[in-house]
């Protein structure tokens, strides 16, 4: 456990060594612990989910899966994890098959997907962030109108959720790419293209679900 806490806030908070980290770690266990560590942060929306289904919340923004708004945080809460899981697999296989077409030196689907699921955690901890301040202000008592006039008044509190979004998006986004980079399975200009299209495609696989 040790171990997996010290992975996530490594890969959070300095995420530009996660390359190297990556490359030390690749015999140690290092795809059990990665996954584990997706597992985490599944588990933590899921129980900020349940929070906000127990207060009452409705989602904010249109929902693209065919479920209802009453039990949206709900169903939120039960598909998250699997949600996280089945789009990691997917994604690290279509990288996987990327890298194939172009030529690349052989490498492992395990040391692909742990090095996706690392280069993600900052992604989901950004992200998860205002999702859990949302769970703790109704569960504070606030009504979802308070809650919406709080976040659409300018002012430093929308400034946080937004810089939390931005922090989201482009902490794991260079992250990839970094990683990408460094440990070289294609030539710049492939794994520069590999990096961006596999990252935007979990982002949205994650963005379908959470609201």
């Amino acid at each position: 456990m040790v171990k997996i806490i010290k992975l996530m806030l490594r890969a959070v908070f300095i995420p530009w060594k996660n390359a190297d980290y990556f490359r030390s770690e690749l015999t140690s266990g290092l795809w059990t612990r990665a996954f584990l560590g997706l597992i985490f942060f599944g588990i933590a929306f899921s129980l900020t989910s349940l929070i906000q289904a127990a207060t009452g919340n409705f989602p904010g923004i249109p929902l693209i899966l065919p479920l209802s708004l009453e039990n949206y945080f709900v169903w939120q809460a039960i598909l998250i994890i699997p949600w996280l899981v089945a789009s990691w697999i997917l994604v690290s296989l279509l990288i996987k098959f990327g890298l194939a077409g172009l030529g690349a030196r052989a490498v492992s689907f395990r040391q692909l997907s742990a090095s996706m699921a690392i280069n993600f955690y900052p992604f989901l901890f950004w992200l998860w962030l205002p999702h859990c301040l949302t769970a703790l202000f109704y569960l504070l008592g606030m009504s979802q109108k308070e809650w919406v006039d709080l976040l659409s008044e300018p002012g430093w509190f929308q400034s946080a959720y937004i810089i939390f979004i931005i922090l989201a998006i482009l902490v794991s986004f260079l992250a990839t790419i970094i990683t990408f980079i460094r440990i070289k399975w294609a030539k710049k200009g492939p794994s520069l293209i590999l990096a961006v299209l596999s990252y935007i495609s979990w982002v949205l696989f994650v963005l379908i679900l959470l609201r």
